[in-house]
């Protein structure tokens, strides 16, 4: 994964700020390491903005390239959440990938894809 964030560091491109419900195929989205609350380790979580201000890309991020988004995957599922679930499958390269669900009305950090 060291050269995916390489060469993401790099990019000049600009982010944006907007709801995950927005969110579309051949995408990047930005995500950040953080400590999950009753398990050993770090995961990796979309990048959400709470307080609707300017937004400054990060060197610590990491850019998923979005390769899927859907609703089917939370309605087939007996779960109760709040509100509407966009679940999006996102690509790492070197072969790693994975699969969240975001709250579409979360404001989330974006960038288009220039690969």
């Amino acid at each position: 994964m060291d050269r995916v964030e390489m060469r993401v560091r790099a990019s000049a491109e600009p982010v944006e700020v907007r709801q995950a419900g927005e969110l579309r195929a051949g995408e990047r989205l930005a995500f950040a390491y953080e400590a999950v609350a009753g398990r050993t380790g770090i995961g990796m979580a979309p990048v959400q903005v709470k307080d609707g201000g300017p937004v400054t890309p990060s060197p610590m991020w990491v850019w998923g390239l979005v390769t899927g988004v859907s609703e089917a995957l939370w309605r087939s599922f007996p779960v109760v959440t709040e509100g509407w679930t966009v679940w999006v499958a996102c690509e790492f390269g070197d072969q790693l990938s994975i699969i969240t669900g975001i709250p579409r009305d979360v404001m989330i950090v974006t960038r288009r894809s220039t690969s």
